[in-house]
């Protein structure tokens, strides 16, 4: 891609400010730098529905070698009132002026308010991150890397899983292979203090451990300090495992799982895990553009019950789920959710996770994700590991 439809990025996005009377943006999360400019070296972009300039805090050398930004757009500095100045050079020197409140500490945004004095601040979290859902050729090739780079790992669990291994032992089997296959080795969230390991793996009784982190299966952890992802305990024959350890390449996230057994699998495993890859197929097949959310959800749903297994649907009471996937991009759990109430609509372009589980009291838990592009009349799987259960 030429460096114009990178740029039209900004050009959307001054449009949208124009839409909506704000005066001038100031953004400062690294994602979104790096989504507008290609450099994620710490800086401080600056729109105005007219113009915009990159203010580079350190390591200009690298923002000169990454960004497609145009050369006059950069300036050597790193302080809010540089960005002020430049925009009263501008004639703006007051009005509305966005900011990303969903992410800013509470001490860096009163320093900007302190800093625009005369400017009224705005929340644009949601307008950034509405244009990032949809993603052009770039962003998809580079999922589809990070889904590649997402089958190594699990290559390497068909390599090592054996009977006394602990989970912790698996997941770095997992992450090693993911990082000698690219994987950059970062997981982004765009949650306020959400820490968790690489990615939650768990095992036989674990698999009942729901923590609050979030409504799926997590894994308990190595401590109470951080209550998700891999532990020590022992996988032992007949265990199931679930592995849902996300990749990243190029900024850009694949979050799938996939269900592991530790040897051949009891017939009611493999009945509930058949019934859980067939809610996945039924909801897989209505995704198109201009699906909206609920809908996904109320597809799923509806095979869940036609299955008879609506009790087990996204976990046990009272810690049952509300979605079935997420958006996926440069976080790896970003919009739209596909809540149960949500009327949002899907677009041709948006990369999503269909993320489903069966939880049994008595045998466990299976799991299934997949990377799914929503097309206008369909949708493709973008995941590359075959979407089976598989006996170890």
């Amino acid at each position: 891609m030429s460096n114009s439809p990178k740029l039209a990025r900004i050009a959307m996005f001054q449009h949208e400010l124009q839409t909506e009377n704000i005066d001038a943006a100031i953004l400062v999360l690294s994602r979104d730098i790096f989504y507008y400019t290609g450099t994620a070296q710490p800086s401080i972009l600056v729109v105005t529905p007219n113009s915009f300039f990159l203010i580079v805090r350190r390591a200009l050398d690298f923002v000169e070698r990454e960004t497609w930004l145009p050369a006059d757009k950069l300036i050597p500095g790193g302080s809010f009132r540089e960005a002020a100045e430049s925009l009263k050079n501008l004639g703006v020197a007051k009005g509305r002026l966005g900011l990303e409140m969903d992410v800013l500490p509470a001490e860096l945004f009163l320093k900007i308010a302190k800093t625009f004095s005369s400017f009224e601040p705005i929340n644009i979290a949601q307008m950034v991150l509405s244009q990032r859902m949809v993603k052009d050729d770039d962003e998809v090739a580079y999922i589809r890397t990070a889904s590649a780079i997402m089958n190594a790992g699990h290559k390497r669990i068909l390599e090592t899983l054996t009977s006394g291994m602990s989970e912790l032992d698996l997941a770095a089997e997992v992450e090693y292979a993911h990082r000698k296959a690219g994987h950059e080795g970062i997981l982004s969230m765009r949650n306020f203090d959400f820490h968790i390991s690489h990615g939650p793996l768990s095992s036989g009784e674990n698999l009942l451990q729901v923590s609050g982190f979030a409504n799926t299966v997590t894994g308990v952890g190595l401590s109470p300090a951080v209550p998700a992802g891999p532990s020590r305990r022992q996988i032992n024959k007949g265990d199931l495992v679930i592995v849902d350890i996300p990749t990243c390449h190029h900024g850009y996230h694949c979050d799938e799982t996939r269900t592991y057994i530790l040897g051949q699998a009891d017939p009611n495993i493999v009945d509930l895990f058949n019934r859980l890859k067939e809610i996945s197929d039924t909801t897989i097949n209505i995704l198109k553009s201009g699906v909206q959310c609920r809908e996904v959800f109320a597809a799923a749903h509806s095979a869940a019950c036609a299955l008879d297994v609506e009790d087990l649907f996204l976990g046990l009471a009272p810690r049952k789920g509300n979605f079935v996937g997420h958006g996926i991009g440069l976080d790896a759990n970003e919009a739209p959710i596909l809540f149960h109430n949500s009327e949002f609509p899907l677009q041709d372009g948006f990369v999503i996770t269909i993320e489903l589980h069966l939880t049994h009291p008595s045998h466990g838990a299976v799991k299934l994700e997949d990377m799914v592009l929503i097309k206008e009349n369909g949708c493709e799987v973008l995941s590359v590991t075959e979407r089976k259960l598989f006996e170890v």
